[in-house]
């Protein structure tokens, strides 16, 4: 038999955005002093197990059966006459008492966020919300009407989130760093580390970073004081400290080893066609322009690799490897001289 429940609703208070304002714990105070000076009398003497009396605001969020049923359990186990659900996640207070069933717990008693205007609302007051958390923290937020960000991203004291940045997941956000008009997604962004115009999912950057403008970051950890430059793709990759890739190139799948330089429109050759492959850099390597590593392959510690090289096979430690078309001068008349030439 299912228990018989009494929910006692209180009129509204408050326009449209004030009620999906208000916190749970804004609910309980007003709920307990109006059953105590108008509801009071009405419910009766209460008897323990015959029962339940709800005291519920009819402008707050959603409260289910399953959590009054929870509360009134309570209620009856430690003896006590009534007790705030505020203190459990809403703000109705429960009574174990009789009585018969006068309304049940559906929809229509209560605000809802469906369509985009009340979506809005509520977004928005969670933002604000947010914001705040992170300002007590001590983040700096110069503009917040163009910032995006989930309640479980932490900003620590000093950092920097500027305009146009959207912070998802469990993103967190070191003290001293700075990110400017970057998404950033379920990653670490370093002390003191800057992030300008980036795209960054799972990734972890180290202290005394740059990484942008137009960098993407993907399942990639990045050391101290590295530089990921413009236009450049770290893809599951580990760079060590002091790494820098200035611009135009992409790293995938591989290790690359501390103070290494990888020149401008460097590719990692990582696809085969069928799998993917990885390729390991040692330490002080200097990797020239438009070169080409094609993987699997492995570059030993000190190697410098000229520019517009492709290496197809591993190289030592301390070579010096080159691998490009030779390079030949002949005469020739310019074109608008010779006697051939079009008119």
């Amino acid at each position: 038999m299912r228990e018989k429940i009494v929910v006692w609703l209180l009129p509204a208070e408050g326009g449209e955005r004030e009620l999906l304002g208000r916190k749970v714990a804004d609910y309980a105070p007003r709920a307990l002093r109006a059953f105590e000076t108008r509801y009071a009398g009405s419910v009766g003497e209460i008897r323990a197990g015959e029962g339940i009396d709800v005291v519920l605001p009819l402008d707050m969020p959603l409260v289910t059966e399953e959590d009054i049923l929870r509360a009134a359990a309570t209620v009856r186990s430690k003896k006590l006459g009534a007790m705030g659900l505020g203190e459990r996640g809403s703000g109705a207070f429960v009574l174990a008492g009789g009585g018969e069933i006068r309304s049940r717990l559906v929809l229509p008693h209560f605000v809802k966020t469906e369509g985009a205007k009340n979506f809005r609302i509520v977004y928005n007051l969670m933002k604000e919300r947010v914001i705040a958390a992170l300002d007590e923290a001590g983040a700096v937020i110069p503009d917040a009407s163009t910032v995006f960000i989930d309640d479980t991203v932490t900003a620590e004291e000093g950092a920097e989130i500027l305009p146009f940045t959207v912070l998802r997941g469990r993103t967190v956000v070191r003290a001293g760093a700075r990110v400017m008009g970057s998404l950033v997604e379920d990653s670490v962004v370093g002390e003191r580390t800057e992030v300008t115009a980036c795209h960054i999912v799972g990734s972890e950057i180290g202290a005394d970073c740059t990484v942008g403008p137009f960098a993407r970051l993907r399942g990639a950890r990045v050391g101290k004081g590295c530089r990921v430059g413009d236009f450049v793709e770290v893809k599951g990759s580990a760079l060590g400290d002091g790494v820098k890739s200035a611009h135009l190139a992409y790293i995938g799948d591989a290790v690359v080893g501390e103070g290494t330089n990888i020149g401008c429109g460097t590719v990692f050759c990582n696809y085969d066609g069928r799998k993917k492959h990885r390729t390991e850099v040692g330490s002080g390597c200097f990797i020239g322009a438009n070169v080409n590593l094609v993987a699997p392959l492995a570059v030993g510690d000190g190697a410098f690799v000229a520019a517009g090289t492709t290496v197809t096979r591993d190289v030592e430690g301390g070579e010096f490897v080159i691998g490009r078309a030779r390079q030949e001068s002949k005469r020739s008349s310019p074109p608008h001289t010779r006697t051939d030439a079009r008119t």
